[in-house]
């Protein structure tokens, strides 16, 4: 099965739509690199085609909500239903006699919700972390400014406290409540919302740029220990050799996490790529980590004369110049020395017997490949 494909086309989106055609795959299941623009010349003479390639997605399609509690119901399943309206099964026509009885013992189960997750206090280093005295006044009106929030919205908070983490340089607010649900919301859509107007109240008042998590149920908790361990993997194939490490669109916050916590290695560097909501991380080695593996000083963690595709091939040392080697360099034309580089030459060997010695005959072809002015 094809994964990657190079198409042309008039305009970038038909040379899309011819891609997802070639791989029989959806928009969302591949990710676009645009090659070429197209042109459109001066009356037609000069136009250029669009040129994108297209090829599989290499990140995992795991939802991280998959393991994160929440609590609204979901949409029940039902089974196929015949031509009458009804549902089970029948052999030569009639219901199978089994089937009916099982249906009729069968009890109907009961989902009991799950209990409130209480929110896990941050780590010791964010706990005990000195708060310097101009972020007393940003971390109260953020605690103000949450707990006012979700009282008009009827939820009952308890355990609200605010914290400065440091590393992230942000204010951490965590809480519990008792309609976690509508708090955070499907894929945390609500709880980003309020976290935003959050941001926007507490930078206006005091006019300085200040980033507001709010967290509950461990819900940004649990997402930031998921990214810590596939950072921790990206980070060792980098040391390892890989060229380019891409982790799967994410939210600007969860973005933020990850140039932060990378912020400051000598090896690693991070950027963005995409657009909208295909936008993502990606982990590449520094130029630092390049020439440092190339001259096989890098530690020992790091593979010398692998890491990054950008790494061009060891260099043989360069022999001392000799007055007839400087004088010849110097005797050649800019044709001369394009004609060396693409010197091909073919030997071929003849050997020649008399009855009292014998004569080996070389003869050399050499061709270039340059043009005639």
């Amino acid at each position: 099965m094809l994964t990657k494909v190079k198409v042309q086309g008039k305009t970038i989106s038909e040379a899309i739509s011819k891609g997802l055609r070639e791989l029989n795959m959806r928009r969302d299941q591949v990710e676009i690199k645009v090659l070429e623009q197209p042109k459109k010349g001066f009356l037609g003479i000069g136009s250029k085609p669009a040129v994108v390639e297209v090829f599989k997605k290499r990140w995992a399609s795991d939802n991280l909500d998959s393991e994160i509690y929440m609590d609204v119901p979901r949409r029940r399943r039902g089974g196929r239903r015949n031509g009458r309206g009804r549902t089970g099964n029948r052999r030569g026509g009639r219901r199978s006699h089994d089937s009916v009885m099982a249906k009729e013992e069968r009890t109907p189960r009961v989902r009991t919700p799950k209990a409130n997750e209480p929110q896990l206090l941050p780590c010791e280093a964010i706990q005990n972390a000195v708060i310097p005295e101009k972020l007393q006044a940003p971390l109260q009106e953020a605690q103000d400014y949450i707990q006012n929030v979700l009282t008009h919205m009827g939820v009952k908070v308890e355990n609200l406290h605010a914290w400065w983490d440091e590393k992230q340089q942000r204010i951490l607010v965590t809480f519990d409540c008792d309609k976690p649900a509508i708090v955070i919301g499907k894929e945390g859509k609500t709880l980003e919302a309020i976290q935003y107007l959050c941001t926007l109240a507490v930078t206006r008042k005091f006019n300085t740029t200040i980033s507001v998590v709010a967290d509950t149920q461990n819900y940004w908790r649990k997402m930031e220990d998921k990214i810590d361990n596939e950072l921790a993997k990206a980070i060792d194939m980098i040391k390892r050799g890989t060229s380019v490490f891409r982790f799967r669109p994410m939210s600007s916050q969860l973005r933020r996490y990850i140039h932060r916590a990378v912020q400051g290695n000598e090896y690693v560097q991070t950027a963005s790529e995409g657009e909208g909501k295909w936008r993502k991380v990606t982990l590449r080695p520094t130029p630092k980590a390049l020439e440092e593996a190339q001259r096989g000083v890098a530690p020992a963690d790091f593979v010398p004369g692998v890491i990054g595709e950008d790494v061009s091939d060891p260099v043989a040392p360069e022999q001392p110049a000799t007055p007839e080697t400087a004088e010849a360099q110097t005797d050649e034309t800019p044709t001369q020395k394009m004609a060396t580089q693409t010197i091909a030459a073919t030997v071929t060997e003849t050997v020649v017997e008399t009855p009292t010695h014998v004569v080996e005959e070389h003869s050399v072809v050499v061709t270039t490949d340059t043009e005639n002015k």
